[in-house]
């Protein structure tokens, strides 16, 4: 675009001077005066990249948590303990002495005899201790004991993904030149005439 306007106005201004001496011989004369044309500018946008596009990893953590369990302490067990034996009383009827003869002396009608006497067994109430139960063991069972425990767990697994980060552009204003000054000749009027 620079250059066709460029040519033109050069073109233009070549013709202007050829034309001025042939022009002047004639009866009818034209004055041309010189006038700088300023350059012209333009303001154009551009579309500039800040940022190309990427991808990133992102990384999230396990996430953690605390849950109570059921643990056996101590199993269940069998012991054994010793008992004593037990004992106890009864009564038992034992004869003292057996029964005998003898004699004794009786008044029966104002007489005295000796008369000849059975006396009976005596007997007496005697305690003995006696065996009830014989000692031995006895299994006492003891249950299992249980109790709880804290542990740490997974409630979320880590797990990671991609991002993908689209590119980043702005917009750039920028001055360009889109023609150069230029130096032309320009008719003009003149009452008198060109002289």
């Amino acid at each position: 675009m620079r250059r066709s306007i460029s040519s033109i106005a050069l073109g233009m201004s070549v013709a202007v001077l050829l034309s001025g001496p042939s022009l002047a011989g004639s009866k009818r004369s034209s004055c041309y005066e010189q006038a700088i044309i300023p350059a012209a500018y333009q303001v154009q946008h551009h579309k500039v990249l800040v940022r190309p596009a990427h991808k990133r990893v992102v990384k999230k953590p396990a996430v953690y948590g605390y849950q109570k369990r059921r643990v056996q302490i101590e199993p269940e067990r069998i012991s054994y303990q010793r008992t004593a034996p037990v004992y106890g009383y009864q009564s038992r009827k034992v004869m003292v002495q057996p029964p005998s003869f003898g004699w004794e002396y009786r008044i029966q009608k104002g007489r005295k005899i000796l008369c000849k006497v059975k006396h009976p067994a005596i007997y007496s109430t005697v305690k003995e201790k006696v065996l009830v139960q014989r000692g031995g063991k006895v299994a006492v069972r003891h249950p299992a004991v249980y109790g709880y425990v804290k542990e740490k767990v997974v409630i979320e697994p880590a797990t990671s993904y991609v991002v993908h980060e689209p590119a980043v552009y702005k917009r750039v204003a920028q001055t360009v030149k889109v023609r150069e000054a230029q130096v032309v000749w320009q008719p003009i009027r003149v009452r008198s005439g060109c002289h």
